[in-house]
């Protein structure tokens, strides 16, 4: 059992599954294959998931504008789609934990003496919408130090490793906010620092990125004829003054003009 409307907005094939336990994870069919969307379908994402957008992001804007919807009478139109509500709403588990959101220090190789510190604050992963990160650092002799990024964007560098009172000066872990330090010069000491940033946007941010878009978006988006549901999710978006209802109708709209390729590819 899956939800209809959730799966056409994640919009991802059912066989790229990253297993339960990854970050916001619910049930999407392995049979659904992503649909193509035209420039504008595809700027109305960009605005909601940011440029190149991961599965954590996808999960963690799909739980915070479902939960929207939900609390208004706009959930009609998630329900006409499908009853069947197989995603969890309210206080999500991993969402809501402080540690979700901390980066996790594994040790691959060194002794227990060989320690890396990480400091800093989280930058912002809204507008290329890479909630992922995940690096290797490796102590490569006693003066050099490599990091690695392994998730997008990846990249890697060589660095002059020196102590100074037991501590080696910070180094970047790149595009992810974070600073780390070592205290050790021992050749093979090697640590892997991963986790997920934290959306930091505010949803009234992406109903302005959204009135920005203007034409031919917003006409493709929402269509000019008189027909439901797109007279509701149109009037919803010019008239309304209420966050929920016009960032409701965007989302609405985008799953619906989803499911129009689905069942309508040549239009």
């Amino acid at each position: 059992m899956f939800n209809h409307a959730r799966t056409l907005l994640l919009n991802v094939s059912g066989s790229n599954n990253p297993g339960p336990t990854y970050l916001g994870e619910e049930l999407i069919p392995s049979g659904y294959a992503e649909l193509p969307l035209n420039s504008s379908l595809q700027t109305v994402r960009q605005h909601i998931f940011g440029a190149d957008p991961d599965r954590g992001m996808l999960n963690y804007r799909a739980y915070q504008l479902l939960s929207l919807i939900e609390k208004t009478e706009l959930q009609s139109f998630v329900l006409e789609l499908d009853s069947r509500i197989t995603y969890e709403l309210g206080g999500k588990r991993d969402f809501a934990l402080h540690s979700t959101w901390e980066p996790e220090i594994t040790q691959i190789s060194g002794t227990l003496d060989d320690i890396i510190t990480v400091t800093g604050t989280p930058a912002r992963p809204d507008y290329t919408g890479k909630l992922y990160y995940q690096f290797e650092v490796d102590v490569l002799g006693p003066t050099t130090i490599q990091i690695r990024r392994q998730t997008p964007p990846t990249k890697t560098e060589n660095l002059t490793l020196a102590l100074s009172s037991g501590l080696s000066e910070g180094f970047d872990l790149y595009y992810a906010g974070y600073r780390a330090y070592v205290n050790t010069i021992n050749p093979g000491a090697s640590w892997r620092v991963s986790g997920y940033l934290r959306p930091q946007v505010d949803l009234t941010e992406i109903v302005k990125a959204m009135e920005s878009a203007g034409d031919p978006v917003l006409t493709e988006l929402f269509g000019t004829k008189s027909i439901e549901p797109w007279s509701t999710f149109r009037n919803l978006w010019y008239d309304s003054h209420d966050l929920a209802y016009r960032l409701g109708a965007v989302v609405l709209a985008l799953i619906y003009r989803t499911d129009e390729e689905r069942t309508n590819p040549h239009g």
